[in-house]
Order: C-alpha cells, then sequence, then structure tokens
C-alpha cells in the first residue's frame, strides 16, 4: 500500500512540474528553446576539427577604398576623419569576421547540414558588406586555405624564386677535377743563437737575379710585392732556374710572406717545371727565415735534359698555333689541344706543366699551368689562377682585347670536349672562389661564351 502511495506521489509530482514548465516557457519563450536544447538528443558522434587548414583572412585597403589616400591637393580634414573612421569600423567588423573563420574550423566535416555556416558564408557576407558600404566592391575580400599541398606550391615558389636570385648560366661541375696541391712547408724553429749563427753560415746567397726585369703584363705576381719582396722574388727565381736548392734569404721577412713570395714566383713561372710546389723547408730565428731549402722533383733524373724535352714539345705546339689570325683563334686551339691529349690522372708529376706538355696524364694543376706557358709563349697573357671550386682548384685568367676571362680546361676536358667553362666572367665563373694571392688578378667583367665549336 505504501509503495502505490508513494508510486502516485511520484507521477502526481511529475504532471505539478510539467505543467509549470509549460507555463514558464509561455511567459518566456527563452525559457522553452533552452528546454528544448536539453531535451535535444547529442550527437552520436563529436565532430573532430581539422587541424590541418589555416584559414586567413585577406583584409582591404580601406583608407584608400574610401579615397584617403588619393592623390588630391586639398582635402576637407572632415570628410577625412569621416572616412577614417568609417574604415576603422568596417576593418573591426571584417577583423571580427576573421576571427569567426578561425572558430569555423569545426564545421569542415563531410556532410554539412543547411543549417551549418560555412567559410565561403562568412566570405560572401564580408563581400556584401564591402560592397554595400563602399558601392566599389572591386576588391574582394579573399578567404586562402592552407593546406599540404598550398604548403608545397608555397614551397616551390620560394625555389622557384630562389632560382631567380641564382646567376642564369649555370653549368654543371665535373666530379673529382678538382686536384691542386698546396705549399706544405717544413718550419724548423731555431732557439738557440749558436744553431742560428751555423745555419746562416752554412750556404750563401746563391744567386740575386738582379739581371732579371719581369713585366706587368705576364707577370703580375711580381708586381703585387713590395721591394724587399720583389728582390727576394729575383732571388729564388735565379736559384731555382740555377738548380741551386739551398741559400740565404737576401731579405729577413717572417713565413707567411716568404711562403707567398714563394707562391707568387710558382704563380708566375710554369717553365720551373722542376721545382715542387707542394714542399720547401725553412729555417726560423726569432721570427725571420735565415735559410731556405728547396725541393726539386727526384722524379726528373736529369734536369737539363728534360727541360729541352719540355721546350722542344712546347715549340711543336706553339707552331700549330702560331699562323691563326688572331689571339681568339690561338686560345681555342692551345684549349682544344689541351683537352684532346690530356686524360685527368694523378701522378707524381701531376702539379707541374711538364706533366701535361710531354706526359699526357695530369690533373687541374697541370693543365693550367700548361695553357699558361703555351699561351704566353704565343704572345697572349695569362695567368694562374688559385682557388676553390669545392676543394683546391687551378684555372686560369686570360687578357684577350683589353678584358679579362676565366679559362677552365680541366672542366671543359669531357666527351666531347665542351666549353662551358670557356671565357667567362667572374659573375658565370661563380663556381670559383680565387684564394692566396690570386685575389688580386684584374677582375673578369666581360664573359663570352660559346656553345660549340667546329
Amino acid at each position: 500500500m505504501k509503495v502505490v502511495e508513494s508510486l502516485a506521489y511520484g507521477i502526481l509530482g511529475l504532471i505539478t512540474a510539467g505543467v509549470m514548465a509549460i507555463l514558464a516557457c509561455v511567459a518566456n519563450p527563452d525559457i522553452g528553446v533552452w528546454v528544448g536544447e536539453l531535451l535535444q538528443p547529442a550527437d552520436e558522434e563529436e565532430v573532430k576539427v581539422d587541424t590541418s587548414n589555416k584559414y586567413y583572412v585577406e583584409v582591404p585597403d580601406w583608407d584608400y577604398i574610401y579615397g584617403v589616400r588619393e592623390k588630391k591637393e586639398k582635402v576637407e580634414v572632415e570628410e577625412t576623419e569621416n572616412a577614417s573612421g568609417i574604415g576603422a569600423m568596417i576593418t573591426n567588423a571584417v577583423n571580427g569576421l576573421s576571427d569567426a573563420i578561425n572558430e569555423l574550423e569545426a564545421t569542415n566535416v563531410d556532410n554539412l547540414a543547411e543549417r551549418d555556416v560555412t567559410v565561403e558564408d562568412v566570405a560572401n557576407a564580408a563581400d556584401a558588406i564591402a560592397n554595400a558600404v563602399t558601392g566599389k566592391g572591386k576588391k574582394k575580400i579573399s578567404v586562402s586555405i592552407e593546406t599540404e599541398s598550398t604548403k608545397t606550391k608555397s614551397s616551390d615558389d620560394v625555389k622557384a624564386s630562389e632560382e631567380e636570385m641564382t646567376p642564369v648560366y649555370a653549368p654543371g661541375i665535373p666530379a673529382g677535377k678538382s686536384g691542386y696541391a698546396a705549399f706544405e712547408p717544413d718550419i724548423v724553429e731555431l732557439t738557440d743563437p749558436g744553431l742560428a749563427n751555423q745555419a746562416i753560415n752554412s750556404t750563401d746567397y746563391g744567386y740575386l737575379g738582379d739581371e732579371f726585369d719581369f713585366s706587368t703584363e705576364y707577370y703580375p705576381y711580381y708586381h703585387m710585392l713590395n721591394d724587399t719582396g720583389k728582390a727576394l722574388y729575383r732571388q729564388i727565381y735565379a736559384n731555382t732556374l740555377n738548380l741551386n736548392t739551398t741559400f740565404r734569404p737576401i731579405e729577413q721577412v717572417n713565413m707567411n710572406t716568404m711562403q707567398m713570395i714563394i707562391l707568387s714566383v710558382v704563380f708566375d713561372h710554369p717553365e720551373l717545371f722542376w721545382l715542387d710546389t707542394t714542399f720547401y723547408q725553412e729555417f726560423d730565428y726569432n721570427g725571420a727565415a735565415i735559410k731556405l731549402r728547396l725541393r726539386y722533383y727526384d722524379r726528373i733524373n736529369n734536369i737539363p735534359a728534360a727541360n729541352r724535352e719540355f721546350q722542344s714539345q712546347v715549340e711543336a705546339i706553339v707552331a700549330g698555333a702560331a699562323g691563326l689570325p688572331d689571339n681568339y683563334s690561338k686560345e681555342l686551339y692551345i684549349h682544344d689541344f689541351l683537352a684532346n691529349k690530356l686524360t685527368y690522372k694523378h701522378n707524381p708529376l701531376d702539379q707541374s706543366a711538364y706533366s701535361a706538355i710531354v706526359g699526357n696524364n695530369t690533373v687541374c694543376a697541370g693543365y693550367a699551368k700548361a695553357f699558361q706557358y703555351l699561351m704566353q709563349r704565343l704572345g697572349v697573357p695569362t695567368y694562374l689562377c688559385a682557388g676553390s671550386a669545392g676543394e683546391l682548384h687551378a684555372w686560369n685568367i686570360i687578357k684577350l682585347d683589353g678584358n679579362y676571362y676565366n679559362v677552365d680546361c680541366t672542366w671543359d676536358d669531357q666527351d666531347p670536349t665542351v666549353y662551358d667553362y670557356y671565357n667567362l666572367s667572374d659573375a658565370d665563373n661563380y663556381m670559383h672562389k680565387r684564394m692566396f694571392n690570386s685575389v688580386y688578378l684584374p677582375a673578369c667583367n666581360e664573359g663570352t661564351f660559346i656553345a660549340a665549336a667546329e
């Protein structure tokens, strides 16, 4: 009986609550909407937000639309202020739309109900506001969606932009064809005065070379030096020419200066092919060189005989080009001769012109020194240029009709011969970076490129 009575009271309570709810809804419709939402069944699956899409709203230049920045000499302040005020108001409204778009990411689902508001709806509404208020409507509010595809496209655009900034001329790089070897001197530091005097007294100056004079046109490295450096340059040249290996420097300089002077001799004189350009020994005392010992290639047993053979080969090659009409033709002849004759291959003499003139195998140093010497014998100023092209490398700078050009016979020696590095300006020769005292050679501001030769 008590159970039936409890049920009766419960049902009566529910009926009373329902009647009161109905009366409340009649009195206040908002309560009815709230109750309806409470009674609406929950979605079976929560909508997932697609965080891969980001929306950006491009806000028009409202001040420009309203003519605030129109090119008029006289603009009434009141009109400007009114336009600016309206522009600010609309800009704030569009910024609000931008925020609304960001909040609408959750609506990007597969099956949109008709009542769902989309990003396109908001953009269209913003366009309508702009058109209605301004009456111009030419500046549309654009909505861009950043997806994985657009990210890829944007990346490609950046790469394309970077490519446009690089020089137009872009030849390939022959792999493994940079084999220039720099000096590795053996510096003997003497601290004992007795040993220093013994080193000085053990040798003399050898040959001073005062009789030699080197022209600016053909020996640029000599003229990069001051008077002290030039005196040492002549001394080193004369002793090497006379096959004297050990001598006392006529001037005392530090080891860095001495190395630059020896490099200057090597760069100017490829005909001194017996001088090992990778090593020399220097005795220093109190920071100054007091004794030098050069090294000649031990693979050349008879230097005078090797020099006669070298000069004989040079005369034969030069004779083939001597009758050509101009320096351009002579250059092309020597360039192609070396490319057809030589094979890029390391050997004990590969840093010398001898390996390219007498031998058939060499590396970049041999190509460049041979080209330098042959062109100079033909009366065309040509210089050795040392630097970096991924690693240490050597090429040439040639002077033709008052202009200077970069030439790299090594990299042009392909099958068939190419002209990718033939008479280039410094801008087009950007894969080569000058080093050592080669940075002081004349700039190559002109460039002519031939794609093929007959």
